[in-house]
């Protein structure tokens, strides 16, 4: 690398990326997400760091967030800091080389003024969009070898290959993290704190660790009778805010939890935000990283899945309305779909290793980005299409509750189809010894719920409601509100 690239780099680094390098103060929202206490643990303990999600989910605030806590918190020295985001062309057009092995040279060189393999003090890297970098995860690997003292965070939207990369590359020497968009608890915090609100979102958050202890402990002693009267509490606590609880519901029911769209009053701008996003997926993530070339055919099969979330799919039916396409071509697609966490499949219970010939449910995980693919952010709901977006705001919950649960991903998760009775999901807990259903009625009249019986072997269960709690038999019917913070 001559001179001249390393000169120009260094103004890169300097002036856009790693402004409190010159004592600038870092403007970044006050508002921080659950995640934020988790993952600012986790880069002080020995394994790399690498978080993965959709795009417009807040990975790079989340950074920003992080590092301005280090700095004003943690005393961190400013130049101990490194960030840098690896999709931005003009670093790539300067860097003729290795991109990561250019950046560490000017960084070694002109700031830090150590050789990051001999540092005896703590040195935190950012990488963002890291997938951008070739053989990042074994530049990764060596740095981390090299030296104790290294933190490393690494950001990408393309989960399925830095993921896989992780796997292959870092087993045992990095610690991956899925941030998905904004659970409702987050969501209406957020909201709240843009404008008048009569809800208390920190008691709201606080309610929410609560439950989540009292379902483990629940889980443990194999009884939801402690959980109930937990939950009993909680539900006279907040009768005073029932109405701005139903508010946030209803707005999360339409929005979803993409940050910018939360705070984004105006319907229209967040339908234009939300398709933004999901264009972007297709443009910037799977043709790229895919080799999908087919705009089009990407597009219209994301409609069609956001039509079905909550059905089973057939992919029999979607060729049907997607002439001169083959089974291949839309398994594939499909596939790169849920990779990117856009979607999430759940498999048919059969209790056989085998598995199920019979179609799994497929569901958006976010539910406002659904909704703007339909074209309906803003039309008016029935009891059926209600019931349908509660089961799938449900489900993205559910998926993040198992990860807490298992320390696992969403294939813990499966449904049950059969003569005798549906159940919505049915979560396998191992920590546990037992497989827990559970169903979403949100509406007024439960209908049958033999086969949920049948399926909580364990005797225990939860129905989720439109405003119900009781306790019936082994089966804790909860409010869909309480519910979802518990997750």
């Amino acid at each position: 690398m001559d001179a001249e690239t390393e000169k120009n780099i260094l103004i890169l680094l300097t002036n856009r990326f790693n402004k409190w390098w010159n004592n600038q103060t870092i403007s970044v929202p006050a508002f921080k997400r659950r995640d934020f206490k988790y993952l600012i643990r986790k880069l002080g303990e020995p394994k790399a760091l690498t978080l993965i999600g959709p795009r417009q989910v807040g990975k790079t605030t989340a950074v920003m967030q992080i590092i301005k806590e280090l700095i004003e918190q943690k005393n961190v020295q400013p130049k101990r800091i490194l960030y840098v985001q690896f999709d931005d062309v003009e670093l790539r057009v300067l860097s003729k080389n290795n991109l990561l092995l250019d950046v560490l040279t000017v960084y070694q060189k002109y700031i830090l003024l150590e050789d990051l393999n001999l540092i005896n003090d703590g040195v935190y890297l950012f990488f963002d969009e890291v997938q951008r970098v070739e053989d990042w995860a074994e530049q990764v690997k060596a740095l981390h070898a090299a030296n104790p003292n290294i933190h490393m965070l690494a950001t990408g939207s393309a989960g399925f290959n830095i993921s896989q990369k992780s796997k292959e590359t870092l087993p045992g020497r990095q610690e991956l993290f899925t941030m998905f968009h904004l659970k409702f608890v987050d969501a209406t915090a957020l909201s709240c704190s843009k404008k008048t609100c009569t809800l208390d979102t920190e008691s709201f958050s606080a309610a929410g660790y609560e439950l989540r202890a009292g379902l483990e402990n629940a889980l443990k002693e194999k009884t939801f009778a402690g959980l109930f009267e937990l939950c009993k509490a909680k539900y006279l606590s907040f009768a005073p805010m029932e109405a701005e609880i139903n508010a946030a519901l209803t707005r999360y029911f339409s929005k979803g939890g993409y940050p910018e769209v939360v705070i984004t009053e105006d319907t229209s701008s967040c339908q234009k935000l939300l398709k933004g996003y999901a264009n972007d997926v297709i443009v910037k993530d799977l043709m790229p990283w895919y080799g999908i070339r087919d705009f089009s055919t990407a597009e219209k099969l994301l409609f069609l899945l956001a039509s079905i979330s909550g059905e089973q799919m057939n992919v029999s039916e979607l060729l049907k309305r997607m002439p001169g396409t083959n089974v291949l071509t839309i398994n594939r697609y499909i596939s790169y779909f849920e990779s990117l966490n856009l979607i999430g499949r759940v498999p048919v219970y059969t209790g056989s290793k085998l598995g199920s010939s019979k179609h799994p449910k497929t569901y958006f995980l976010d539910v406002g980005l659904r909704n703007a693919i339909l074209g309906v952010l803003d039309a008016p709901v029935s009891d059926t299409e209600k019931g349908h977006i509660a089961e799938t705001v449900a489900y993205d919950h559910i998926v993040r509750l198992v990860y807490k649960l298992n320390s696992s991903s969403r294939g813990n998760i499966s449904c049950v189809l059969g003569k005798k009775g549906e159940v919505d999901f049915l979560i396998d807990l191992p920590r546990y010894s037992l497989k827990l259903p559970i169903e979403v009625k949100f509406r007024e009249s439960m209908g049958n719920l033999k086969g949920f019986y049948e399926s909580a072997g364990s005797g225990m269960g939860i129905v989720v409601t439109e405003n119900q709690l009781e306790l019936k038999g082994g089966a804790l019917f909860m409010p869909l509100w309480m519910f979802l913070i518990m997750c």
